[in-house]
């Protein structure tokens, strides 16, 4: 009963400025903008060949012809192993970072003790975002964003999947548009980034971690105990 009393009582009370949160975001990002740009193209050039072998067992042809939308389904699911637990040591850099905490690139390696709660958690997220998308796109759009916090809840705060889950949705929902908003932004930055030829990718990647997980998620959730 203890963690179903997490998630239904302890939501978390904050607020925020999103232009004030990037600002900060691009402060702190100087001196670390190389372990952050490191860390992703290793999960980045890890999920290309884990794209590359499950694809061969489930292809889906190449554009312009129609793709296979179960097997990259498939594919993707199959990916979680993975990949979940190698993004969930990115952002843990982040939040560990903003703890005032060493951070290490080899950590990004060490949350693979957590593959079957995370992967089953990035499932059940990804089956009800797809379902929300396919009803009226509007709940699928709210629930990628209002899940945006469940894998490092799980990580950071030790909590079972579904807790996890709810936890993130709730407290989201609270500043639904300003989190969505922020996410926006970042992935703006994030698509310009890339358009400039990748450079702005050595800026852009280092900050939509830090800014997301190593100031919004500490500022939401360091209160919590699971």
């Amino acid at each position: 009963m203890k963690n179903e009393n997490v998630v239904v009582k302890n939501i978390p009370e904050y607020d925020f400025d999103i232009i004030e949160m990037l600002k900060e975001g691009f402060r702190r990002i100087e001196g670390v903008k190389g372990i952050f740009l490191a860390a992703f193209i290793v999960y980045v050039v890890i999920s290309v060949i884990v794209q590359i072998i499950l694809g061969t067992f489930f292809p889906s042809p190449p554009p312009p012809a129609e793709p296979n939308y179960l097997n990259q389904m498939i594919v993707t699911i199959l990916s979680y192993p993975v990949l979940m637990p190698l993004i969930v040591g990115v952002i843990m850099l982040a939040i560990h970072y903003a703890r005032g905490e060493h951070i290490a690139f080899q950590s990004i390696f060490n949350y693979y003790h957590l593959t079957g709660r995370l992967s089953l958690a990035a499932l059940l997220i990804y089956i009800m975002t797809v379902i929300g998308f396919v009803l009226l796109i509007l709940p699928g759009i709210y629930l990628s964003i209002a899940y945006i916090f469940t894998l490092p809840l799980i990580a950071d705060k030790g909590m079972d999947v579904w807790e996890a889950m709810e936890l993130s949705r709730k407290t989201v929902t609270k500043h639904w548009f300003k989190v969505f908003g922020l996410f926006l932004l970042l992935s703006l930055i994030m698509t310009l980034g890339a358009l400039a030829l990748g450079i702005g990718l050595i800026w852009a990647v280092p900050l939509l971690f830090v800014t997301l997980y190593g100031l919004l998620y500490p500022l939401i959730f360091d209160g919590v105990e699971a």
